[in-house]
């Protein structure tokens, strides 16, 4: 009795009613919200907002309403009202109306926006746009010197980053961009190729007062042509990453993207930086991105201050992940740069599940270090979907793949690489080696040819032509190319110069290569060049003894594709190797060629 008196007293004072025509016209509010908001660029939670204050709203109006009712007088208190017919049936009206009009103005713009996606679609403009996009060194206000150069590395970097959370872009490398300007030589076709297809250029000008930074940002259609939008931003240093997410969203909304709310979820959020911890990540970023292993052990120990004064940094311990690995790759790594790697990748991602670089150095450790393929491939896709731009990701997942031999997956994930970084040479070398590996030499010659426009100072890319030249038959004009890039870098003297002699037959030549590596400190690199040339003199078990060599070299992996020698490949202690490893044996390959 007593629940159905409270329900008959609920429709006296019309609180039913009055919560129906809340929900109506909150709806309506938050569907207008939902277009308008965007407009302004307001922040991605800003309809989150507005939907709780809605639903507290309703609290207080259903109290409201259980005390007040509506009345021909206005608001009154409902003890206060006459029981009159008169009054209730001009209550009732007031508060259909109320409900059918926000009902009605709800059915219009669902109509409305169905319509007008309707006509979008039937047009063709409902598919996503994309841009390809450059950001170019960003200037510092002040002479450049090396001090500096961090900073204006480091926030050029960070742009990028941003940007490439939105899926509608495709953002260029910094190593590329660093040589897109003005005095480009008409001779290089390569750089001059690339320039027509990039749809946007992005300026930054660098000011840093004490602990503020002010970046004035400028968007062109062209290099050399004035501005179509600038902009200034200033904020203190601490919220530097805030500050290049807002600068990420506005160049979107004024190339015409709606970002996806699951994007710019990916700004929220972002942690305030310690500007002195700041400072060291940068420069310890900056070292990374250069080319040689002295660069990156200073690199680490910037990064390893950084993490000393502030251990809940996530990027720093990224950071420190991917230049371990970087080593591990290197001539010489330290012995424990492995286990270093896998400590720095997992604690930056305990630290942030979002964090891309952090799952792409747990990716690269398994691939290259830990051979947990199945780890591997989650930590790929991972890092792949928080941010797709990352043009060394692409490149470490191309190699995986090859592992399983899916060439064409992997051709095409090394594409992408050399799509995103296009002048940088280790992604046109690799994607040549691959070509080699399937025997395409016609496509391995022709992307080996555009390192001749790029700045290969370790001479990798002369290295690979001259085996794929030998590949083809031309031994002695492939011997030649090999023996002048083992003159320019020492390590290709033992990794493909020495065993190349042996294929040749030329056993006492690489036979000295060979005394030279055992007579010289055991590195995991020596041993794994040593392990080549044996292999390839049909020594197996010199070979395997080399192999085994407790340190593993970045390469290891490889060795299935790296070794010619039938006599070797069929030795069951060759075989045992890739057991171990978890991998089929012989490796896998398939390509189709017209794929």
């Amino acid at each position: 009795m007593k629940i159905q008196k409270f329900f008959l007293e609920l429709r006296r004072r019309h609180v039913l009613k009055s919560i129906i025509a809340y929900l109506a016209i909150s709806w309506v509010v938050i569907q207008i919200a939902s277009i308008v908001l965007p407009a302004f660029n307001s922040p991605d939670y800003s309809i989150k907002v507005l939907i709780i204050i809605l639903s507290i709203g309703l609290i207080f109006w259903t109290g409201f309403s259980w005390v007040y009712d509506l009345t021909p007088s206005g608001f009154q208190k409902t003890e206060d009202i006459l029981e009159e017919e008169e009054t209730k049936r001009i209550t009732n009206r007031r508060l259909n109306q109320v409900i059918v009009g926000a009902l009605f103005i709800a059915v219009l713009l669902l109509i409305s926006i169905s319509f007008w996606a309707g006509s979008r679609w039937q047009g063709g403009k409902m598919e996503e746009t994309s841009y390809r996009v450059a950001v170019l060194p960003f200037k510092v206000d002040n002479q450049e010197t090396e001090d500096i150069a961090h900073l204006k590395t480091g926030l050029t970097e960070g742009l990028i980053t941003e940007l490439s959370k939105v899926d509608a872009l495709t953002v260029l490398g910094l190593a590329s961009t660093e040589l897109l300007n003005s005095d480009i030589s008409p001779a290089n076709i390569l750089i001059l190729t690339e320039i027509k297809r990039i749809d946007y250029f992005i300026h930054g000008d660098i000011v840093q007062n004490s602990d503020n930074i002010n970046v004035q940002v400028s968007l062109k259609k062209a290099l050399g042509e004035t501005p179509i939008w600038q902009k200034n931003y200033t904020k203190d240093l601490s919220e530097v990453r805030s500050l290049l997410a807002s600068i990420a969203s506005d160049l979107a909304l004024e190339m015409g993207i709606t970002v996806k709310p699951e994007d710019a979820i990916l700004w929220s959020g972002l942690r305030p930086v310690k500007p002195e911890t700041y400072g060291l990540y940068l420069k310890g970023q900056h070292l990374l991105n250069q080319a040689t292993p002295n660069d990156w052990r200073r690199g680490l120990v910037y990064l390893e201050e950084a993490i000393d004064r502030s251990p809940a940094d996530t990027y720093a311990w990224s950071g420190l992940a991917e230049g371990y690995i970087n080593l591990g790759h290197g001539p010489a790594p330290v012995v424990d740069v492995y286990e270093k790697a896998l400590e720095a990748a997992k604690r930056a991602i305990e630290l942030d599940s979002l964090n891309a670089e952090g799952w792409a150095s747990l990716a690269h450790y398994h691939t290259y270090f830990g051979w947990d393929w199945e780890l591997a491939q989650f930590a790929f896709d991972q890092a792949d979907e928080l941010n797709p731009n990352m043009a060394y990701n692409h490149f470490h997942r191309s190699w995986y793949l090859i592992l399983f031999g899916d060439m064409n997956e992997a051709i095409i994930a090394h594409q992408r690489a050399q799509d995103l970084d296009p002048f940088t040479p280790i992604h046109t070398i690799g994607l040549a080696e691959i070509y080699r590996y399937v025997g395409d030499y016609d496509k391995a010659l022709e992307e080996i040819e555009k390192v001749d426009q790029m700045n290969d100072q370790g001479a990798l890319g002369m290295a690979v032509k001259g085996l794929i030249l030998f590949d083809m038959g031309q031994e002695e004009e492939g011997l030649e190319v090999l023996k002048t890039a083992a003159e320019i870098n020492a390590g290709w003297r033992y990794w493909a110069y020495g065993p190349t002699l042996a294929r040749f037959g030329r056993y006492e030549e690489a036979q000295k290569i060979a005394h030279e590596l055992k007579n010289a400190p055991k590195t995991a690199f020596g041993s794994l060049s040593l392990g080549l040339i044996y292999s390839e003199m049909g020594e197996v078990e010199k070979a395997v003894e080399s192999f085994r060599f407790e340190h593993k070299h970045g390469w290891y992996p490889w060795i299935g594709i790296y070794v010619n020698n039938q006599k070797v490949k069929e030795d069951p202690r060759f075989i045992e190797l890739f057991k171990e490893m978890k991998l089929t044996y012989p490796l896998p390959l398939i390509y189709d060629p017209d794929a």
